[in-house]
């Protein structure tokens, strides 16, 4: 901001206009019944509803837009965590902060005397800083202080309904609007594949625990693929995202490793580990009907009991691990049953003694439902998993791994992860730790909706645990507590609560089959999606159509940004406009919210373009050759101490 800033006081309001004379009563017509849904693809007519604001139509090409990237990937959570929890799009900021600092490369106090990442006035700052880190401070040096703070502000200024308005009060220069809807509209022509998994690798942890150091390692031809990385001896290698084991073994070129795949579908491959390890642990498998949901929530539910018997909606495991059928032992101990599976028996039968022994991040799984399962292709594990140790020589107190990322996308290659290591360093300094485990406002009990989306998965879940305005099935609350829902799932209930919408869950991962009713694998077989059955008390079944609560729901999710815009919102209703909506007649009595667990089809959307693997050799490139920002971990003499919630 310059000297040219208003404040929101002094600009004139458009005169009011003259009241129209109110139109003569209409005879009153019954109600139309609702029409009962039919078998397939029951269709309710639903108002359109636009996407997207005027002025931020896509520009470009991904080719010359890849070309030109220079965000930093630790900002983009921030960005749309801001976006979402003040209405703005998450373009608009990260333009805003282009221009005036470079991305936080440039915090030159102006001459007018504005400070910080997105150029505040002091005096401005002292009514619209926002403590987004949730230290006790607002501090426009704090990138996401700042990035919440002009978000805050141009929604103020009427940036839900006018943008182009707010961005005028922001900075009252029009060739000033014109250069940030410009660098807005550039941005949101990147393809929804390339922001969704730049987020998703932003958000993800550090691949071993401890004190470490890494390098790129030398390529015999073109750029790096993977880094070097360094950790005391015996350090633990740890699942860096929750995700699915693809591939694990030994090669004579790298040696022992694992291939993990995330819920985004990006891939990360440990090579040259020292040990990977036999086994990991898991929730027991539990069962959960229809009737004792409906008995559990009060609510009517479809697959109750009829008079040909009960419908069981199925078992399934906290994290999706498939049947295994194999042979129990009589007396498991014996040296040949031991070999041939006996040492597994008895390590499931006896349960894990201590769960951090197996995990780097606390897990609350009660050790009676804790369950030991060997680990090897298909296993799906919890990010911060212990599934292996570095490599350490007898003569070293250091040990090393091969780290290696490919996004998510078929024709996405290998990259260099140095931008990626080093963004979840910053992201971790910019949140105070809100991307790990220790986030401020979790601790003072009133993160915003914004801070509960740059939160760990782990601090989330407990948030949502503890929150009363969240009603969620038993079994449903041990998925959270084991680390088996997604963390797009955690925050999208928080965010339905934090905007007045208070949601009863109906299912997650437990309880619900493996295959969905199309025949196709359940995306809540991944922890990956939720079905609300109510919203405020009032039950879906039989409260849909326009203006209903399941409408006003519905549209509240459409305004999700980024890498939080849900793959499938299905109830009885589709919207014109969109691209995630979906009618279905067995969806009457539940809105099922979806994120994809796959992003080889399709990562967040069935549309967007794809980016090729020389785009992405280009990106990461670009990003390898621009400066990361700094980011600071004390306070400027412009912090101002937090009122709360912004």
């Amino acid at each position: 901001m310059t000297d040219e800033i208003v404040s929101i006081t002094d600009v004139t309001p458009a005169p009011k206009p003259k009241p129209k004379p109110k139109p003569k009563p209409k005879p009153h017509k019954p109600a139309a019944k609702t029409p009962k849904p039919k078998p397939k693809h029951a269709k309710r007519k639903a108002p359109a509803v636009t996407i997207g604001l005027p002025g931020l139509t896509p520009l470009g090409t991904p080719g010359e837009l890849i070309s030109q990237f220079s965000i930093p990937p630790f900002l983009l959570p921030i960005y749309q965590a801001a976006g979402i929890e003040y209405g703005i799009p998450w373009q608009v900021l990260a333009a805003i902060n282009s221009v005036e600092t470079d991305y936080g490369r440039n915090l030159s106090t102006s001459s007018a005397g504005a400070v910080g990442w997105m150029q505040f006035m002091p005096a401005t700052w002292k009514t619209y800083g926002v403590d987004a880190s949730g230290d006790g401070k607002a501090d426009p040096y704090n990138p996401a202080d700042a990035i919440f703070a002009a978000a805050k502000y141009l929604k103020a200024s009427g940036g839900a309904s006018d943008i182009k308005a707010s961005i005028f009060a922001y900075n009252h220069a029009g060739w000033y609007v014109n250069d940030v809807i410009h660098r807005a509209r550039m941005l949101a022509g990147l393809p929804d594949q390339l922001v969704g998994s730049l987020t998703a690798l932003a958000e993800a942890m550090y691949p071993v625990d401890g004190t470490v150091s890494s390098r790129a390692t030398t390529a015999s031809t073109g750029p790096a693929t993977s880094v070097h990385i360094t950790g005391n001896s015996g350090a633990a290698v740890v699942a860096a995202a929750d995700g699915k084991i693809i591939k694990i073994g030994t090669s004579a070129k790298v040696g022992r490793y694992i291939i993990l795949r995330d819920a985004y579908g990006n891939t990360f491959t440990y090579s040259g580990l020292g040990t990977i390890s036999r086994r990991y642990v898991t929730r027991k498998e539990i069962a959960v009907t229809p009737r004792q949901l409906s008995k559990e929530l009060r609510l009517s539910l479809h697959g109750e009991p009829s008079a040909s018997g009960e419908a069981t909606a199925g078992t399934a495991s906290i994290l999706g691990a498939a049947d295994d059928r194999r042979r129990l032992f009589a007396n498991p101990s014996r040296p040949k049953a031991y070999k041939a599976g006996g040492e597994q028996q008895l390590a499931e039968a006896a349960g894990p003694a201590n769960l951090a022994d197996w995990f780097t991040v606390p897990v609350n799984i009660p050790r009676r439902e804790a369950a030991i399962r060997s680990l090897k292709v298909g296993s799906t594990v919890i990010g911060g998993t212990i599934i292996g140790r570095v490599s350490t020589p007898a003569d070293s107190d250091s040990g090393s791994i091969n780290f290696g990322i490919r996004p998510a996308g078929k024709n996405a290659p290998e990259i260099d992860p140095t931008p990626i290591l080093a963004g979840w360093k910053l992201l971790a300094a910019s949140t105070n730790g809100g991307a790990g485990l220790h986030f401020a406002a979790l601790r003072s009990g009133s993160p915003t909706i914004g801070q509960v989306l740059l939160m760990g998965k782990t601090a989330l879940g407990h948030k949502i645990l503890s929150d009363p305005r969240i009603t969620i099935y038993d079994c449903g609350r041990a998925d959270i507590e084991a680390g088996g829902v997604d963390r797009r799932v955690l925050a999208t209930l928080e965010y339905l609560a934090d905007n007045g919408m208070n949601p009863t869950v109906s299912s997650l991962h437990c309880g619900h089959p493996y295959l969905a009713k199309s025949g196709h694998v359940s995306e809540h077989s991944a922890g990956a999606a939720v079905d609300v059955a109510a919203i405020n008390g009032t039950p879906i079944l039989g409260h849909q159509g326009s203006g209903s609560i399941t409408d006003r729901a519905v549209r509240l999710l459409l305004a999700l940004q980024g890498a939080m815009h849900p793959h499938q919102i299905i109830t009885l209703m589709q919207y014109s406009g969109t691209d995630n909506t979906l009618a279905l007649a067995d969806h009457d009595d539940h809105i099922h919210i979806g994120f994809h667990p796959d992003g080889s089809t399709g990562l967040l959307t069935t549309s967007g373009k794809e980016i090729n693997s020389q785009q992405w050799s280009t990106l990461i490139g670009r990003l390898r050759s621009v400066a990361n920002p700094s980011v600071t971990s004390g306070t400027s003499r412009f912090a101002t101490r937090s009122s709360g919630r912004g």
